[in-house]
């Protein structure tokens, strides 16, 4: 008898201390922003808040991953990616400025996300404008806010330094 009362007393405290916990949902409803996955997945360069990946002169086509952080958009938007020229302290006389036309061609600058999607890529291309011995050059793309979308601070800068031997 006391067996049959301590399984019950035990079955009782175990359905009395289960209970129904309420799950909050999260929802992102702040202000919807995008990043280069590139400047999420490489650690940042010493120094500075964005990666600077090695390419060479005969690198070609590069693909650059754009994320965005919230809800789809209901419609597309227009996207630029400028050259940032602020991170002259790695310039040097063996590392020059990247100029477009000679090492590197954005294409237009311009990239669409497209409606109900949560990525867009970006395509450009490393020119091959011949060997300079001993000459890199650096190239830093920024990715500009829209009106809708807000450029992540730490995440809108990419580097190229462009091995140009």
């Amino acid at each position: 008898m006391k067996k049959i009362f301590a399984i019950i007393f035990m079955a009782c405290v175990s359905l009395s201390l289960v209970s129904c916990v309420e799950q909050p949902d999260y929802l992102f409803d702040e202000e919807k922003q995008i990043e280069f996955e590139t400047a999420v997945r490489t650690s940042p360069a010493p120094g500075y808040i964005f990666p600077i990946i090695n390419a060479t002169r005969t690198t070609g086509a590069v693909n650059l991953q754009i994320n965005l952080i919230g809800t789809h958009l209901k419609s597309p938007e227009e996207l630029t990616i400028s050259v940032d020229t602020s991170a002259s302290r790695l310039l040097s006389t063996s590392v020059i400025r990247a100029v477009e036309g000679k090492h590197f061609n954005l294409n237009g600058g311009k990239v669409t996300m497209k409606a109900d999607t949560s990525f867009a890529n970006f395509r450009f291309n490393i020119v091959n404008s011949g060997a300079e011995a001993g000459r890199q050059a650096l190239l830093v793309l920024k990715l500009e806010s829209t009106n809708n979308l807000k450029a992540a601070e730490s995440y809108r800068r990419v580097g190229y330094r462009i091995n140009l031997q």
